[in-house]
């Protein structure tokens, strides 16, 4: 998404007198607790509700970004009834405007029957990130571009608001991934939300939310983030570089890789559902044992360190991009210690499916592998090691049951105690034969 650079105008006399509701002058008013929202017209009721809304709005932003409200620039909020004489009027316009001795923001909404929370949400988080990213220029000359927060990064903070279902980011985001259509990072930046229909605009907000998720995951990554924000004013037109200068352990290197795993991630349905170190082993192996058919016919079974010998195969590009697939589903839901090692493969069948494996890839293609295979023996021998400790502390160390071997133990005990004799004529007539016999 590109940059918008509006003009910062004082607000005069005459445009406050031509314009419906640009004034708040003489209307009824409520203050937000915080103070930061100061809330005129409509009725009391109305007035509260929108001091509760832009304050949850806040408070999830800095939750967000791990900050504490530091205000400085207060956000006016005038409200006011459509106007039989002013049909056309804007359902919301946010002023900005440089008053010779502090910045003014000033947001205008129309209250309808039809006026959706989630809109207004939208409008008060773009004020609020505007009071963020000019909170310390407030020696801004008259007439100087002002620059407004991406709509990816608002989008992406009201998707992840508290108690909001992402059921259906992530199913929409599985679409995408089962289908390879995962739109490039470098368009979601630059896309502006206005522009686009009702379907495509939930596919950016999912998009949205995948991105910010990816940026508060990076090492540091509430702390960059707000430094972003903070930048934003200062920011180059591109709006790419700029995140990767701001976010250079994630983005700087292969920002496709983890652009595209982020949304594999938060694609998956049960990905709160993380399996086992053995359960992600056992899959891993699956998925890189792999068939590719040769030109008579006959399959043969590969794994990736034989890409020398079925790179020569002409169907070795489609296999290897439902590898690429599987790996990218799997992980949403590998275990922590094997992430990496996902990832690392990941990357690898994606290079040979494209085939992008030039020269200086080919060079580095055994020691990437090696990498790989060492790492997991690694890891393998850790968790070995942490099962015979976990195992050796409850037969020597516990001081209770675990429970694991009760069924075991009640079965024993049961054989041994004496079974109550049956009182059916057959087994009474066996129960006299028996006490003859003695």
């Amino acid at each position: 998404m590109l940059l918008v650079k509006q003009t910062v105008c004082v607000l005069g006399l005459f445009i406050t007198l031509a314009i419906p509701g640009a004034t708040a002058a003489a209307k009824p008013s409520s203050t937000s607790p915080s103070r930061q929202f100061l809330v005129y017209g409509a009725d009391v009721k109305v007035r509260g509700a929108m001091c509760d809304l832009a304050e949850r709005t806040k408070a999830n932003l800095l939750h967000r970004l791990e900050s504490r409200d530091t205000w400085k620039t207060p956000l006016i909020i005038n409200l006011d009834y459509p106007q039989a004489n002013f049909p056309d009027a804007p359902g919301a316009r946010l002023d900005f405007s440089q008053l010779g001795y502090a910045l003014k923001l000033q947001l205008n909404l129309l209250v309808t029957k039809d006026i959706r929370g989630e809109e207004v949400q939208r409008q008060l988080l773009r004020a609020i990130l505007l009071e963020l990213m000019y909170r310390n220029r407030t020696n801004i000359a008259a007439g100087t571009p002002y620059v407004s927060p991406p709509d990816w990064l608002v989008d992406g903070v009201l998707e992840l608001r508290p108690g909001r279902d992402s059921d259906d980011d992530a199913k929409l985001l599985q679409t995408m991934v089962t289908a390879q259509k995962i739109i490039p990072l470098e368009d979601l930046v630059r896309q502006r939300r206005e522009q686009l229909d009702a379907p495509s605009r939930q596919l950016h907000d999912a998009y949205s939310m995948a991105l910010l998720q990816l940026l508060l995951d990076a090492p540091r990554g509430e702390r960059k983030l707000t430094q972003f924000i903070a930048d934003l004013p200062d920011a180059p037109n591109d709006a790419m570089a700029n995140l990767e200068a701001h976010f250079p352990e994630t983005l700087g290197r292969s920002p496709g890789k983890w652009w595209v795993l982020s949304v594999a991630h938060l694609s998956a349905s049960d990905r709160h559902e993380i399996l086992t170190a053995g359960e992600t082993a056992s899959r891993l192996d699956r998925i890189l044992r792999f068939s590719i058919p040769a030109p008579d016919g006959t399959k043969k079974d590969y794994s990736l360190g034989d890409y020398e010998s079925f790179r020569k195969l002409s169907a070795h590009r489609a296999v290897l991009r439902k590898v690429s697939q599987q790996l990218l589903l799997l992980s949403a839901r590998a275990h922590p210690a094997y992430r990496s090692i996902v990832q690392e493969v990941y990357e690898l069948s994606d290079l040979i499916a494209q085939g992008k494996l030039g020269r200086a890839q080919l060079n580095k293609m055994p020691g990437r592998l090696a990498r790989v295979a060492s790492y997991r023996r690694v890891i393998e021998r850790q968790q070995n090691e942490v099962d015979d400790y976990l195992n050796w502390y409850e037969a020597t160390q516990t001081k209770t049951m675990s429970g694991a071997f009760s069924q075991l133990l009640e079965a024993a005990k049961s054989a041994d105690e004496p079974q109550p004799r049956r009182r059916d004529p057959i087994s009474v007539y066996l129960d006299s034969i028996e006490v003859e016999s003695n």
